[in-house]
């Protein structure tokens, strides 16, 4: 099934360090697959494992020293990423989510 929406990411889990790579949004799920050829790295995320959904603006939440969309997950867990292909994509991407999320947009200021 085609995303719906594809777009290059840096991204990160856990804070670990960055890859570069690409975020697939589908229906059901976001996929990040990034790294190396020797260190290929993918990440599928469903949804309703998503707790929370924002922009980090704080020095902590950057990623290169640019905002990032932080997605705080079940169980712990933290993804983070920046797009660098398009102006506008954090925004877009972080609407999607939180219709997907379904919880109002805590982004409507932003735009």
């Amino acid at each position: 099934m085609e995303p719906e929406l594809s777009i290059p990411v840096i991204w990160a889990e856990n804070g670990a360090s960055p890859l570069a790579g690409r975020l697939d949004v589908h229906a059901d799920r976001l996929h990040l697959d990034g790294g190396s050829r020797v260190a290929r790295r993918t990440r599928d995320v469903d949804y309703d494992e998503i707790v929370s959904a924002r922009i980090g603006r704080g020095t902590s939440d950057r990623m290169n020293g640019r905002p990032a969309i932080v997605l705080e997950l079940a169980r712990g867990r933290r993804l983070s990423f920046v797009g660098f292909d398009r102006p506008g994509t954090l925004l877009e991407l972080l609407h999607r989510v939180e219709q997907r999320v379904g919880y109002p947009s805590a982004s409507a200021g932003l735009a």
